[in-house]
């Protein structure tokens, strides 16, 4: 892998493009991981009031009781099934593998071998994925699949009715176990998404712009197909990117780079649907006079204004 030695933005040096990891006990290693941290909004109202299991007076106690679960325990399962279908999709094997010569499969092969690992987390998930490199020459495509994953999740949620937010950040960490990811990176993408991100959006850290950039910021080889593969799928998810109202960057899941590469003509129904539920929830937040939500749901409207046209 090709070294980098500058510093991006004086807040990050990257040795190589893929960090590689040093040993702790227990033969675990230690490197740099992407994660997106996803919160199922709403679900604190869901469950407010509820304690033990109730003892059902009759048939309407028990229905009604059971409607709770379906609106809190339902959805976080849905969520879950959603977030499980898109990610079998994004990493089946499609026809023009069968297509290439054998030394071209094996080439394509090592270009789609990364993937992102999901953890389940109370009402949210956690996609991530490894940065080292000495088995992985790909990392990028797991980045990229977290950026669809997450882009597509926060789109969805908002035309389901049920939102989510998120945000997106690189740093140390160490699986535990399979699918138990520890470490800075869980503790960074989690405040970034229960601080920063606020109403449905999924908000990218600085780390993660710093590690697609350096990639941008060495000469392209063509010869060296590998990082090609890296530099463009760095590329493209830095084209999903924008600067929101309050200077944080956000996966703009609304955009062209998106939507031709992810939702393509369903963005138009998702977008009509969303932007229903858009407005309805700020008519609702004015009305109860909530300036806070009122507020996010306002700066949500805005961004789906901007785009209007494209999605028209």
């Amino acid at each position: 892998m090709r070294r980098i030695s500058r510093a991006l933005d004086g807040t990050a040096v990257y040795l190589l493009l893929g960090i590689q990891g040093n040993s702790v006990e227990d033969n675990r290693s230690i490197s740099n991981y992407c994660a997106c941290f996803i919160d199922l909004l709403g679900q604190k109202d869901a469950l407010k009031g509820q304690g033990v299991l109730p003892v059902f007076e009759n048939e309407e106690h028990e229905k009604e009781f059971y409607k709770v679960v379906s609106e809190s325990v339902g959805t976080i399962e849905k969520l879950q099934m959603q977030a499980e279908e898109f990610r079998q999709k994004s990493t089946s094997t499609y026809s023009i593998r069968d297509q290439l010569s054998s030394g071209e499969q094996e080439l394509y092969d090592e270009m789609k071998k990364a993937t992102a690992k999901q953890q389940r987390w109370s009402d949210g998930l956690v996609f991530y994925c490894s940065l080292e490199n000495r088995t992985i020459k790909c990392p990028m495509n797991a980045m990229y699949e977290i950026f669809l994953l997450s882009g597509i999740l926060c789109f969805l949620g908002l035309a389901n009715k049920k939102p989510i937010r998120g945000a997106i950040e690189i740093s140390w960490g160490v699986e535990l176990h399979d699918n138990e990811l520890y470490g800075a990176v869980v503790a960074n993408s989690y405040e970034l998404e229960s601080k920063v991100a606020q109403y449905p959006r999924i908000v990218i850290g600085q780390e993660t712009i710093n590690f697609l950039n350096s990639y941008l910021a060495e000469p392209e080889d063509v010869e060296d197909k590998l990082f090609s593969y890296n530099r463009n799928l760095a590329q493209t998810c830095l084209n999903m990117t924008a600067i929101d109202q309050d200077g944080f960057y956000v996966l703009n899941y609304l955009g062209n780079e998106f939507t031709q590469n992810v939702t393509h003509n369903v963005s138009k129904e998702l977008y009509k649907l969303a932007f229903s539920f858009i407005c309805e929830q700020l008519e609702f937040h004015r009305s109860n006079r909530n300036t806070k939500l009122a507020l996010r749901y306002t700066w949500l409207k805005g961004y789906f204004s901007n785009n209007s046209e494209l999605h028209a």
